[in-house]
């Protein structure tokens, strides 16, 4: 399958700005693409028909609209967006080394080592555990998605595991696997290296969410509204929901053929 790239968006939007965006038959979009498209809230349509759908946006006089952009730490106003600059929310623009913006590129990051790993762990033969990544793939997604709208995320759960019962089975192996806690060893294999490295990326995410919605950085201003419990606290079970994984592949849960 073909994937639209946010090279070919931005250079698309440069040309003529559109408010919607027909994606062509049998073509995906990358994480980045996604959030390109969500930070400038244009809508994703599916159909056969490719390139843009038939809605161009005319902004004649940026300021006369209302629709310039405005820098957040200065209020500044501006007809087009700098190229230092980036969308944190609608036409409000932050400087791209924002800890918010570093949130979203470790986001990124971490879509992609999930992509590479459910390749790879696919072709050892384990389905079952290819099939959760994918699950957790999908909630990243959701992670992005809330972080840029601002829409609340709905609490993690895993195979009718509730947030504080994740927490609890990485917390107790022995009581929930009948194993004990993971010490990583080269000879443990590639797949759980490849979760080990996924539960690594996973808290470093996690730190950077800390820099980005807790606490006020110095030089970072932040409006009212803008911290977020629910990422925080997902993110934190995420790591955990990792290490389950790992828990259930040294235990023998996970199967090669199933």
């Amino acid at each position: 399958m073909r994937v639209i790239t946010e090279a070919e968006l931005r250079d698309q939007y440069k040309q003529a700005e559109f408010t919607s965006y027909r994606l062509p038959a049998g073509t995906g979009l990358t994480p980045s693409a996604q959030q390109f498209l969500s930070e400038r809230r244009i809508k994703v349509l599916n159909g056969a028909t490719d390139g843009l759908d038939m809605e161009p946006k005319t902004r004649p006089d940026a300021r006369e609209n209302g629709e310039a952009y405005s820098v957040l730490e200065t209020g500044q106003k501006l007809d087009e967006k700098p190229e230092h600059l980036t969308h944190i929310h609608g036409r409000i623009l932050v400087a791209k080394n924002h800890p918010r913006i570093k949130f979203r590129g470790k986001l990124d990051h971490l879509q992609a080592l999930l992509i590479s790993a459910i390749i790879d762990i696919e072709g050892f033969g384990y389905r079952e555990l290819t099939r959760d990544l994918g699950e957790m793939l999908e909630y990243c997604r959701q992670i992005m998605s809330a972080e840029v709208t601002g829409a609340p995320l709905a609490p993690l759960t895993f195979r009718g595991l509730s947030n504080l019962e994740i927490r609890e089975h990485s917390h107790h192996p022995r009581r929930h696997y009948d194993v004990s806690h993971i010490f990583i060893q080269p000879g443990h294999g590639r797949v759980m290296a490849q979760l080990n490295l996924l539960r690594t990326e996973t808290r470093e995410l996690e730190l950077a969410a800390m820099d980005a919605f807790h606490g006020q950085p110095e030089g970072i201003e932040r409006p009212e509204g803008m911290e977020r419990p629910d990422i925080l606290q997902s993110l934190n079970r995420l790591s955990s929901l990792v290490y389950v994984f790992m828990l259930q592949l040294v235990s023998g849960s996970y199967k090669v053929g199933s």
